[in-house]
């Protein structure tokens, strides 16, 4: 169903959450949206997690220059980027990690390690790039009309609280033209938090657990806190996004949004490395959950195509028994099964050659730590989120724009 008056409906975005991957993304958004904009359509909410969320209010803060030069800059700003730019030299940040550690660990004593980066240069870039300023204008103007970030908020250390709370709260920290009503889904530990947009809730929203140390958000008040990576319980916020009124969704994800196959017998007798397994374990979290929200959307759709032949005057009502289920077109775009490994691993082996390990300290050990944890393909996907450089992400914006640009012509047909 799509809105009269407007043949395009009411266009989402939603980028997932996806650490160094998010050069896939902005790759795709390069892709997509000048060419929906080609078309007269523009997507009016973006919802994003963790490098989704930076990527979603990069964008939110650059459209009004139209759709060309924002996927320009955006992309550029991608291939500037390094690990200089997210987080301080490994080396001495592991060391002081290691002493916190150990402090605990042998003399009981300190507060304990809080993270094993130190992201103050990821601060330093957010302040300088994303023009928060320039969102505030853009939303006022309607262009887009909804921006939202989530992140997860972490429960007070030595909070007295009920059985079943200590496993936090994802948060939708809510940017809007019009205040809508969606009260978001108390029952699956998901609140929203209207404000205006900022920078520590986007950082907040990309604070990847034990990685990058927590975010404390202390605007608005009542939503003071610290929080971690949105992407701990929803790094896809397809619900958002279709409660706040889309009728059409573009989903961008950096990792697989459908199962894959059945595994034939495996007759190797050695156990998964620890990479292998920290891979499932990742995969679990950032894509299951994608997966089974597409396919309740399919199946809901499903009912209401069959509801609207066999039985014209029905309604399907939700929850509230008053609003109507409506049909929600989508399409996703996500890179193909081990592609990003593939890419990560290419460019380590090249940046290590030789002397590279030199030049290269930090992503020398930080493939090193990798390689203690298993030598299978487990290290390179997790090396593909973690692998922050500017020959990767170049190769990354390009693989994102050859797996959007071949869903144009489905975008195409909104407007027919």
């Amino acid at each position: 169903m799509v809105k009269r008056g407007d043949e395009s409906g009411t266009v989402a975005v939603v980028l997932s959450g996806a650490a160094a991957r998010g050069a896939f993304q902005a790759g795709a958004l390069a892709e997509l949206l000048p060419a929906l904009e080609r078309d007269g359509i523009r997507p009016q909410i973006l919802l994003g997690t963790s490098a989704g969320a930076i990527n979603a209010a990069l964008w939110a803060a650059k459209c009004h220059l139209g759709a060309d030069r924002a996927a320009e800059d955006l992309c550029e700003l991608w291939r500037e980027m390094s690990h200089t730019n997210v987080f301080e030299s490994l080396l001495p940040g592991s060391v002081g990690a290691g002493i916190d550690f150990l402090a605990g660990a042998v003399l009981n004593r300190g507060r304990g390690t809080t993270s094993l980066l130190d992201t103050a240069p990821l601060h330093d870039t957010a302040v300088e790039k994303l023009d928060i300023g320039q969102i505030t204008e853009n939303i006022t103007s309607g262009h887009p009309t909804k921006l939202g970030v989530i992140a997860t908020r972490v429960p007070p250390a030595d909070a007295d609280s009920p059985e079943g709370t200590a496993s936090g709260r994802s948060v939708l920290f809510l940017h809007e033209k019009e205040v809508s009503d969606y009260p978001g889904k108390p029952e699956r530990a998901l609140d929203v938090v209207r404000c205006p947009s900022a920078v520590e809730q986007v950082l907040a929203s990309a604070a990847i657990p034990m990685a990058f140390p927590a975010q404390r958000v202390s605007e608005p008040p009542d939503a003071a806190g610290w929080y971690v990576d949105g992407g701990v319980r929803l790094n896809a916020p397809l619900g958002p996004a279709v409660e706040l009124g889309a009728t059409r969704i573009i989903v961008i994800s950096a990792t697989s949004t459908v199962y894959g196959l059945p595994l034939p017998p495996d007759d190797c007798l050695e156990p998964p490395d620890l990479a292998d397994s920290g891979a499932q374990a990742l995969h679990a979290v950032l894509a299951d959950r994608m997966v089974e929200d597409l396919l309740a959307l399919q199946r809901t759709n499903r009912m209401i195509h069959q509801l609207a032949r066999d039985s014209p005057s029905s309604v399907l009502l939700r929850k509230d028994g008053k609003t109507p289920y409506a049909s929600v077109e989508f399409l996703t775009v996500s890179p193909p099964p081990g592609e990003m490994g593939r890419l990560a691993a290419k460019v380590y082996e090249q940046k290590i050659a030789g002397a590279g390990a030199l030049r290269e300290p930090d992503n020398w050990l930080l493939g090193r730590m990798l390689r203690g944890a298993g030598d299978a393909s487990g290290r390179r996907e997790l090396l593909s989120y973690l692998l922050f450089d500017e020959d990767y992400f170049a190769l990354c914006i390009e693989l994102g724009r050859e797996q959007a640009a071949r869903h144009v012509s489905a975008t195409r047909e909104w407007n027919t």
